[in-house]
């Protein structure tokens, strides 16, 4: 049985068989635009075509969303407005298969568009929230877990609690719209001179230069209402709740003086807002994290929602929290709920048994040697074929150069696991300048991750707990933080990738030629991209990032491209 998932807001597609992923992609690594909301067609594309099927061939596609619940009279007119995208992408006929009348304007809006009119395929909506939660639990090592959905706002819900066992989920509670954590972070974002509901990680990076000066202020509009186990906050301090091209309020100027705008410096004020807002949201969510311990009594907890891709949280989470496991999926945000669809219905509605854990994440498209030659020669370009490109790399890296690593599937989630990667030497303390000046093209305060190799981790980090897809910060141990400075976070932490050779052999060996050259066993790993641009997908797109920027050496399958300066 074949099932589709989609979702729009960071539009994605994922395709599951018999209860096991196949492909997932979000609709941004095709058509170049970040965070893309258009419905979904060439992410659909690719999983058809990486499965080998065709449309018709598909048992039921599944929404990650409830548009019917969103148009409701009744319900808020903040919905409608949240989520409109949705019902303009969705393909004109496939309604009609839920039955009902043939004449209804969704059911012809959705059956056009995909061109279903002779099919029988089965469409399904189903709860924002339950999409998340499905995405983490049933993609987890774990049976039965507490589950935290945490976002901007999905069918009017911007948190909610769960206990996941076996293939079934159960709701234990919820936070409705306005009050939502995703939507103050968003306001915060924007009030710093950042970009709402896209810069939210500058943020997080901001915050450890900054004081929590602050605190107390950001204490008294931001809480956790055990009583109630919903989450509250002062609104008179914001306006996402209107149409305001504006999010936060005058009030909220009143207290935290005027808000900075893009062009202009980073001040310590900024960093201390950024710093008190980080530790408040973490302390909150810490105090939502306890009241589920209690109430369910387990130590697993899955995560998921855009709130959840925030790491440095997470980490706080399992270091402090009850819970000794937490899991996070890679694609926590809303690009994670085309995945959950398609778990929800399987083990959810149709009550099958798990049979699937997600150990990586690398779901998206390849490309052969012959390909990536193909696209080498169309570029005109020089190269050399390589039989063990680990070892090259490694030591291009080792004497400091900044390579580009291309290789496999790419990545489904947002940050790059070592198939789409920029890669350097962690030992060079100007390092993060460098890459942060010469080739991301970004402020100067965004960090680095390191990945380390699974076997060394405790050595550097005080948590031997892996973090697969970089969704955890952890402490980096006093003795080791001058070995690393260009991965350690001015708060001594770093956002760090467990690499285990079961699930990427070719990247594990990289990092280790590394340590048999350094003595170190972990490197410097961002995203290959430039600033404000998706991941690079295919080797034309490598190709032309590679030459646009600072990149001294492309590692791209077998292949080795040489910037002549650099020869």
């Amino acid at each position: 049985m074949y099932i589709l998932g989609l979702n729009d807001s960071n539009s994605a597609a994922a395709l599951i068989k018999d209860g096991k992923l196949l492909a997932a992609v979000r609709e941004e690594r095709f058509d170049r635009i970040k965070f893309s909301d258009a419905y979904p067609q060439q992410a659909v594309d690719y999983c058809l075509r990486y499965a080998g099927i065709s449309l018709t061939d598909i048992d039921h596609i599944v929404f990650a969303w409830n548009p019917g619940h969103e148009i409701e009279p009744q319900e808020s007119a903040a919905a409608i407005r949240y989520h409109k995208d949705f019902l303009h992408y969705i393909p004109n006929n496939l309604l009609r298969h839920i039955g009902g009348d043939k004449n209804n304007k969704k059911i012809r809006f959705i059956h056009e568009t995909l061109g279903l009119n002779d099919s029988n395929i089965n469409i399904h909506f189903i709860p924002h929230h339950h999409a998340h939660a499905a995405g983490s639990f049933f993609t987890s090592p774990y049976e039965k877990a507490a589950i935290l959905t945490i976002d901007a706002y999905g069918d009017d819900i911007t948190h909610q609690f769960f206990i996941g066992e076996k293939n079934q989920l159960k709701s234990l509670g919820k936070t409705q719209f306005p009050h939502s954590m995703g939507q103050v972070y968003a306001a915060i974002t924007q009030f710093l001179g950042f970009r709402a509901n896209s810069d939210e990680w500058k943020v997080m990076g901001l915050a450890a230069y900054g004081n929590q000066t602050y605190y107390d202020k950001f204490a008294e509009i931001i809480h956790f209402d055990k009583n109630r186990g919903e989450l509250r906050f002062n609104l008179d301090f914001f306006t996402f709740y209107f149409w305001s091209p504006r999010r936060y309020s005058d009030q909220f100027i009143e207290v935290f003086g005027n808000e900075r705008y893009s062009h202009q410096e980073i001040d310590q004020r900024h960093m201390d807002i950024a710093a008190s807002f980080q530790k408040r949201v973490e302390d909150v969510v810490l105090e939502m994290c306890n009241y589920l311990a209690e109430i369910t009594g387990l130590d697993t907890i899955c995560l998921s929602g855009g709130v959840a891709m925030n790491s440095k949280m997470n980490g706080r989470i399992l270091l402090e929290s009850p819970f000794s496991n937490v899991w996070v999926q890679p694609s926590a945000d809303d690009a994670g709920t085309s995945i959950g669809a398609c778990f929800y219905y399987w083990n959810h509605i149709l009550q099958n048994k798990r049979n699937f854990v997600m150990d990586h994440d690398y779901w998206g498209p390849g490309f052969s040697d012959e390909e990536i030659r193909n696209a080498l020669d169309d570029a005109l370009i020089d190269y050399e074929y390589i039989d063990h490109p680990e070892r090259t790399a490694a030591k291009a890296i080792s004497e400091g150069k900044v390579i580009a690593w291309f290789q496999g599937r790419m990545e489904s989630g947002q940050r790059a696991l070592g198939n789409r990667s920029l890669i350097a030497d962690p030992r060079d303390p100007h390092m993060k300048e460098k890459i942060n000046l010469l080739i991301k093209h970004r402020e100067w305060f965004r960090p680095f991750a390191p990945s380390v190799l699974k076997e060394f981790q405790y050595e550097f980090f005080e948590s031997a707990s892996d973090s697969n897809f970089m969704q955890m910060v952890y402490p980096v141990r006093e003795s080791m933080k001058s070995l690393i400075p260009a991965v350690v976070h001015n708060d001594g932490t770093g956002r760090l990738q467990t690499v285990t050779k079961e699930t990427n052999e070719l990247y594990w060996n990289l990092i280790n030629e590394f340590r048999k050259i350094t003595g170190i066993p972990l490197v410097l790993n961002t995203s290959f991209n430039d600033n404000d641009e998706p991941v690079v997908c295919t080797p034309k797109e490598a190709i032309r990032t590679f030459f646009g920027t600072g990149i001294h050496e492309l590692y791209i399958g077998k292949f080795r491209v040489v910037k002549p300066k650099c020869i």
